[in-house]
């Protein structure tokens, strides 16, 4: 009677009263009335004496509940009757009959009650479930806490929660409850032989196993024995409609799980699901931010690589633009201070994009400095770039470079180029193109790199990019194209541009030519013009 309040019980012995024209009373167990309030009233206990002195207990009975005693309906003696019609006949023949079946009603009524109850409980656990999801981002603290609620909601002896391999030919265990160590190593679970998981999986619907022990879909039987399972329930989790896993509910004993705890452990499988999709985002989400960071501070790294300004050379201009596609760019340029009167001047475009076409350009640059301060050797300079390259090393990563040394005091250049655009030469109107026909970096290890050299002359201007340049497409997918590199740069020329400006207009008549079209590779420009 826990389940009912104090104007319940008033409504139902008012409305038994009014039936039996009797002051019927509904005590607790002990026989105390839950409502002492009813007016005194002559004993009639002699009306039932017949009865009584049968042996038959004509005012008390006994209202059960779940197999338990709950309450008593007791007829109130001293209560005076009023007088029974004919159809009634006498209250020691037809009251007992009333009071039983007053009792049963009372009794049916607390068990519904109670399931009722008992079905608003677990819909508010399920909702607190929900809510909890909805403030966890930890895949493993959403996952313990099913776990352990499907147990605690279902009353049941354990639980445990296998979610697809990545190959999703495998179920693996992610969470239990109350499952012993033993249990859990007793194998693997294997989509293509378990039965009761492909079904569930195929039909989106919970798969009911009477006899653990007994049942031919079970896979583990004699495990199942020793661990003291008998009946279970598998449900599916699925997200949007993509299977993400199954959770397995156990009892100790033979259970038939009634509609609503199957609907219940059906919910929270799809919340469930819900909930590890969404940690699974929120640790990738973590994850990637991580990564962007880092690829924040490499980038911060790799631009200090990059000179900041070219230097002062006496009778020459340098410009330079450097533009990266993404965080990490694989290009690079540098400038190195050699013996007195020289300087090496150097554009590099390694093959690839991300996080180890940097690490390879870094490499490269670190290479070419430590080569080119103490060997004059053009060949031996290469050389030994490229043998580092190739021991450091797959044979699918390589690497472009032009490689000059400018003698400002003569106007001598003096370059090797391996497998790089060739650079371009404006003089008087006309061009020309530096190549050397050396292999690229990193392939062979016997590669050789001639090298040529030329004395410049006041007026000329050397050009030299990256493919990043050339290669850009519009949204015809037409390429820029060496001849409109050369065009940009011609007309800049002839309007007397510094060496600065001239490498900014070829890459302003890049953009115009591309408009908004995505750039796919690393672009550079080194522009050296002759005073």
């Amino acid at each position: 009677m826990d389940n009912f309040d104090i104007h319940a019980i008033r409504q139902l012995q008012d409305a038994f009263s009014a039936v039996a024209r009797r002051c019927i009373r509904i005590c607790n167990p002990d026989g105390e009335p839950y409502i002492p309030d009813y007016r005194e009233a002559p004993d009639w206990d002699a009306i039932l004496q017949p009865a009584i002195e049968s042996g038959a207990d004509v005012t008390r009975m006994p209202v059960v509940a779940n197999g338990q005693v709950v309450a008593l309906v007791r007829l109130d003696p001293g209560e005076a009757p009023s007088a029974p019609s004919q159809e009634q006949g006498h209250p020691s023949t037809w009251m007992p009959r009333f009071l039983r079946l007053m009792a049963s009603v009372i009794g049916r009524a607390c068990e519904n009650q109670g399931e009722i109850r008992s079905r608003a409980e677990q819909l508010g656990t399920l909702y607190r479930l929900t809510a909890e999801f909805t403030g966890r981002r930890d895949l493993q603290s959403v996952l313990d806490l099913v776990a352990r609620t499907v147990v605690e909601v279902l009353k049941a002896k354990a639980c445990s929660i296998r979610l697809l391999s990545e190959s999703r030919n495998e179920l693996v265990v992610k969470s239990v409850a109350n499952l012993s160590p033993g249990y859990l190593k007793k194998g693997p679970i294997l989509l293509s032989r378990s039965r009761i998981d492909q079904e569930a999986l195929a039909t989106g619907k919970a798969v009911y196993v009477r006899d653990e022990q007994a049942d031919p879909r079970v896979l583990y039987p004699a495990e199942a024995r020793r661990e003291g399972i008998v009946s279970a329930l598998c449900a599916p989790m699925f997200y949007k409609g993509r299977p993400e896993g199954v959770i397995h509910v156990y009892t100790a004993e033979e259970h038939a799980f009634e509609w609503f705890e199957v609907s219940l452990l059906e919910a929270i499988a799809g919340e469930a699901a819900a909930a590890i999709v969404n940690a699974r985002l929120h640790e990738e989400a973590i994850h990637a931010a991580n990564m962007k960071r880092a690829l924040d501070m490499a980038a911060q790294v790799q631009r200090r690589m990059i000179p900041a300004d070219p230097p002062g050379i006496p009778g020459f201009e340098i410009g330079a633009v450097y533009v990266p596609s993404y965080e990490l760019g694989g290009d690079f340029y540098d400038f190195l201070d050699l013996p007195p009167g020289n300087v090496g001047v150097a554009i590099c475009d390694v093959a690839g994009k991300g996080v180890e076409v940097s690490l390879l350009m870094a490499s490269i640059r670190a290479s070419l400095r430590a080569h080119a301060t103490n060997v004059y050797d053009m060949r031996e300079v290469m050389g030994k770039v490229n043998r580092d390259l190739c021991a450091d090393t797959l044979s699918s990563s390589f690497a472009t470079m032009f490689y000059g040394v400018l003698d400002y005091q003569t106007r001598r250049l003096t370059y090797a180029n391996a497998g790089h655009w060739p650079p371009i030469l404006f003089r008087d109107g006309q061009v020309c193109y530096l190549d050397t026909r050396g292999g690229v970096l990193g392939i062979d290890p016997q590669a050789s790199y001639p090298y040529e050299s030329f004395l410049l002359r006041p007026g000329d201007l050397v050009l030299a990019y990256t493919d990043g340049l050339s290669d850009a497409m519009n949204f015809a997918d037409e390429p820029f194209g060496r001849q409109r590199v050369e065009k940009s740069a011609s007309a800049a020329l002839q309007q007397g541009a510094s060496a600065g400006s001239i490498a900014r207009n070829v890459l302003w008549d890049m953009r115009r030519f591309a408009g908004l079209q995505t750039r796919l590779d690393d672009l550079t420009i080194i522009a050296i013009k002759v005073l």
